[in-house]
């Protein structure tokens, strides 16, 4: 996660992450650069009110500066980053307000979508679920934080994706990308004793549970719990009440 309010970043601290060949086309390298970018947001290597610039994230990306505006194009459409007069591109500074409203928007979607999810989650994507919960508990006996919380992402998006609806998983990942920056400032120095870590975890345990019986009203209401207290977290290494 980046620590300061605002970065540079330059061609040397990073290493390129795409290497395009002759035979590439613009508009794959741009799908590449729209994924690069989107999952580095999502991974929560931007803060809130990151400074980027067209070229600092092509030498990032190890491309040109056209795909790059594609790329950076497509997320400030879905609000993800924001084009500024300077040619500057920052990761959006949410206010309280909007913060809230999105997380209000959490709570109703994501409860619904699990709840969705225990009537027509596959068994693959019940062992699936399990098998990242699994993972996540290793990783919390050792003390890996950021595989932990790596692993609650991929845990999120495979719920969305059990629930079968195009749209719940469009709406999930999209509320996921707006948040990500806040959540990775809340989550700065954090450490693995944190005993938010283990509840969530058995949360999530239970929620797979409710999968497996097919207990839609259960799931729902356990991923309410889950992204309620998750909101209740981050607000307070936030010093927010």
């Amino acid at each position: 996660m980046i620590r300061q309010e605002e970065a540079i970043l330059k061609h040397d601290e990073v290493q390129p992450m795409i290497a395009p060949d002759e035979h590439t086309s613009v508009e794959t390298i741009a799908r590449r650069a729209y994924r690069e970018l989107r999952a580095a947001l999502m991974g929560g290597e931007f803060l809130p009110a990151t400074t980027l610039t067209l070229r600092a994230l092509a030498d990032r990306l190890g491309t040109s500066i056209m795909p790059i505006r594609e790329a950076v194009s497509r997320l400030a459409a879905e609000h993800a980053l924001e084009l500024r007069p300077n040619r500057a591109i920052r990761v959006p500074e949410l206010s309280r307000v909007e913060i809230d409203h999105l997380w209000q928007i959490r709570l109703l979607i994501e409860s619904e979508a699990a709840g969705l999810a225990a009537t027509t989650a596959s068994p693959e994507h019940i062992r699936a679920l399990s098998a990242v919960c699994e993972t996540m508990w290793q990783a919390y006996r050792a003390n890996d934080v950021r595989a932990m919380v790596a692993g609650t992402g991929q845990w999120t998006m495979l719920l969305a994706d059990a629930s079968g609806s195009a749209p719940f998983i469009d709406y999930i990942s999209n509320l996921r990308l707006r948040c990500a920056p806040l959540i990775a400032r809340a989550l700065e120095g954090i450490g693995p004793e944190e005993p938010f870590f283990a509840f969530s975890l058995r949360l999530q345990d239970q929620i797979v549970d409710a999968l497996q019986s097919r207990n839609a009203a259960r799931a729902r209401d356990l991923r309410l719990a889950d992204v309620r207290s998750f909101q209740d977290f981050v607000y307070r290494r936030l010093g927010w009440s």
